[in-house]
């Protein structure tokens, strides 16, 4: 369903590589979080790339997709290995109350431009919330697709303008990469963001 996941077609394997691509930097084992798997293709790619010591931890509201992801990682992986470094959560990502500081990479596959930019802004502190000091945060946008819904909508689509300054925030206080993948339909751009390593204090 195109409302649901966002796009006509499941990610490439060009796009989930290049979603990946930070996340392996040879430090030490990693905790990763991926936040909408949708149909599974980014959450097998992150378990090709995983060593002995790391864990995934999936949270998918839509049941039926995280039986579709779970189905494929089964298939692909087997069932011990899966149970061994694998934890599938549905539910709701900004009511499932995570500890904080709980991941050291968070890969985010959620269809922004179907939310209000409130809701975004939202995902963003509590995915902020629960990365650890100094981890990376990774998500994606199609190309210019935004920009193209708002023309067609003649200006009336308010949200789409509001969804862009909410990311483009983000991008400007957190972006450290951004990674063009043209074989994709349609093309992507992954941004990479960091958490501060140490948060500022200030007065209240």
């Amino acid at each position: 369903n195109r409302e649901q996941t966002g796009s006509v077609k499941a990610s490439s394997p060009g796009l989930a590589r290049a979603m990946v691509a930070p996340f392996w930097d040879g430090s030490f084992p990693q905790h990763v979080l991926e936040v909408g798997s949708g149909t599974g293709a980014i959450s097998a790619q992150i378990f090709r790339q995983m060593q002995p010591g790391d864990r995934l931890t999936i949270v998918e509201i839509n049941r039926n997709f995280l039986a579709m992801t779970c189905r494929k990682m089964l298939q692909s992986f087997g069932d011990q290995a899966i149970a061994e470094q694998v934890s599938l959560i549905n539910a709701d990502f900004l009511h499932n109350g995570m500890p904080a500081d709980s991941f050291s990479r968070i890969c985010c596959s959620l269809p922004f431009n179907n939310f209000a930019p409130q809701m975004i802004g939202e995902i963003f502190h509590e995915m902020l919330r629960v990365c650890r000091p100094g981890g990376i945060i990774v998500f994606y946008e199609y190309i210019l697709l935004r920009r193209i819904r708002y023309w067609l909508s003649l200006g009336l689509h308010k949200d789409l303008k509001g969804i862009e300054a909410v990311l483009a925030g983000q991008i400007r206080q957190h972006g450290i990469e951004h990674i063009p993948v043209f074989a994709n339909a349609p093309p992507a751009m992954v941004y990479v963001l960091r958490k501060p390593k140490a948060q500022t204090q200030t007065n209240q």
